[in-house]
């Protein structure tokens, strides 16, 4: 797990805006991609490998807020969070990958086809994915 920090003008910034802990997934479908997938509290949705349940309130990895990466926005601080949470993702890190490139492919096939079924889907309506069409081939 790795937290994505602000670099402005190529420096990075010691009190950043916002960072974020993500699980890093390289995926390849027309070319390599990295995308960082966060760790979010209150995920309402079904695009998301869920870790832990309190208070009613799903908390895991969020495969609709993920963000494509490069290398000089990663830093290599870790990041912490419970025990339990990080060998759960570390035991599924297959199966949580896996479970992305289908999210992944689902929404290029989506797009492709006008598909708004899924576009509009609860699991695709506000996904990052949007932002990235050139680097997905879409």
């Amino acid at each position: 797990m790795l937290e994505v920090l602000d670099l402005i003008n190529g420096k990075w910034i010691s009190n950043k805006c916002r960072g974020y802990d993500v699980v890093i997934i390289n995926l390849y479908l027309e070319k390599d991609l990295c995308f960082g997938i966060p760790l979010r509290s209150r995920i309402t949705h079904g695009a998301a490998y869920i870790t832990n349940i309190t208070n009613e309130k799903n908390q895991g990895l969020d495969y609709s807020k993920a963000l494509l990466l490069q290398e000089a926005y990663i830093s290599n601080d870790p990041f912490k969070i419970p025990n339990e949470e990080h060998k759960k993702i570390l035991n599924h890190s297959e199966f949580i990958k896996g479970q992305f490139q289908k999210y992944v492919e689902k929404y290029i096939k989506a797009v492709n086809q006008s598909d708004n079924n899924v576009i509009k889907s609860e699991e695709y309506k506000n996904t990052t994915l949007k932002n990235y069409h050139k680097e997905l081939g879409i």
